[in-house]
């Protein structure tokens, strides 16, 4: 069997394509869907307000616990909502803090997770 100079030059396309996958995915440059739908669209932002973490939201009423995940740095942060704002949902500078990357005060990257297992209500609503 004769191998043709066109074969090897495809085999080592794929495998570097493979493995620049493989490292990136590994470092996070290609992550995957999150593990869990985001109750929220969009940046997470917050407000100068003080206090232990919480949050205020224009969907969720005063006492639902939410889970925000800064996807880019991993961190983690479980807020009650406090009030209403004008921000599906807006954290306290103490909850900001805990998941906010160096320097930023956006959270660009995320995932809002609803702890008590309802759904959240569609905008307006």
């Amino acid at each position: 069997m004769r191998v043709q100079r066109k074969h090897v030059l495809a085999a080592t396309v794929a495998v570097t394509a493979t493995v620049a996958v493989s490292v990136g995915t590994g470092l996070g440059f290609a992550d995957t869907a999150p593990a869990a739908r985001s109750v929220c669209a969009g940046s997470v932002t917050f407000s100068a307000e003080g206090g232990p973490p919480a949050a205020t939201s224009d969907r969720f009423p005063v006492g639902t616990r939410l889970r925000v995940t800064n996807l880019d740095n991993r961190k983690v942060t479980t807020v009650t909502v406090t009030g209403p704002s004008g921000s599906c949902v807006l954290l306290n500078a103490a909850a900001m803090d805990l998941v906010r990357e160096p320097g930023k005060n956006v959270i660009r990257r995320n995932v809002v997770e609803r702890l008590d297992g309802a759904a959240a209500p569609a905008p307006g609503a």
